[in-house]
């Protein structure tokens, strides 16, 4: 009986651990197809856009983890720049319209992030 419940509290925990590593635990190329398929279902990208938001992202990506090799926080300014250069790419890709859901969604996400450091809604 010991074992088993010490069985399945390992099984928790490493369940736990994977799930928490989440995008980080996934490689550049990973997290890049994962970021174009969700751009390409929410922006309805045609095939040919998915293509060279793919190239975007893998690089992106490559960078990011560059950035996080040293095992220190990656500094704020340098990933502020990294996005605004991706954007800066990102943009004569999407026809006007997807830039505008775009940006609808990367609205969206910084509230979502600044309400989560808050402690979210109903904390105090």
């Amino acid at each position: 009986m010991k074992k088993l419940v010490f069985s399945l509290g390992a099984l928790l925990l490493a369940t736990t651990l994977t799930f928490a590593q989440g995008e980080m635990g996934r490689s550049p190329e990973e997290r890049a197809q994962r970021q174009t398929e969700q751009l390409t279902k929410q922006l309805n990208l045609s095939a040919d856009q998915a293509a060279k938001v793919k190239t975007l992202s893998d690089e992106r990506m490559k960078q990011m983890q560059e950035m996080r090799a040293s095992g220190a926080r990656p500094d704020r300014q340098k990933m502020q720049e990294l996005q605004e250069n991706y954007e800066a790419k990102l943009k004569p890709i999407l026809s006007t319209e997807q830039w505008t859901q775009y940006e609808k969604m990367r609205e969206e996400q910084r509230n979502r992030m600044r309400e989560g450091r808050r402690g979210g809604p109903g904390s105090n």
